[in-house]
């Protein structure tokens, strides 16, 4: 299973709607989550200059048409992911930990028709330093 893989399966646990592919459709189910995961930096602990180490780094951007529904869904996916070892073959990874969190806010690029409103949107950024076996 691959870093990505091993993300995607915590949060395939979340009991919320979500969408690991970091696609939205045009009527999603609120509330809901967002993933968005880099492709990880390579880093070398060894002499020989081959690397051995490797940094990934994803958002997860928590939906809800309130602030508190925003909250929530943070909430929840934050339990699934923070100091969770996640497995990965061939890789010793450590803790996940959170390293940014933005304030719940309002997404003024989206109104809904329904309700003349704006969804409300908190992000959370993390962080996984995985060493090769």
């Amino acid at each position: 299973m691959s870093h990505r893989a091993a993300i995607k399966a915590l949060l395939a646990a979340c009991t919320i709607s979500g969408y690991p592919d970091g696609q939205v459709p045009n009527e999603p189910v609120f509330p809901y989550w967002v993933l968005f995961m880099d492709t990880g930096a390579d880093d070398q602990e060894r002499l020989c200059g081959s690397s051995n180490k490797l940094t990934v780094r994803w958002q997860v951007t928590s939906v809800g048409m309130t602030d508190d529904a925003a909250d929530i869904v943070a909430g929840k996916t934050y339990a699934l992911l923070a100091d969770v070892r996640p497995a990965v073959a061939g890789w010793s990874p450590g803790l996940i930990r959170r390293v940014m969190s933005i304030p719940v806010r309002p997404d003024k690029d989206v109104t809904l028709p329904s309700s003349n409103l704006h969804p409300m949107y908190a992000v959370d950024s993390y962080e996984l330093v995985s060493r090769k076996d």
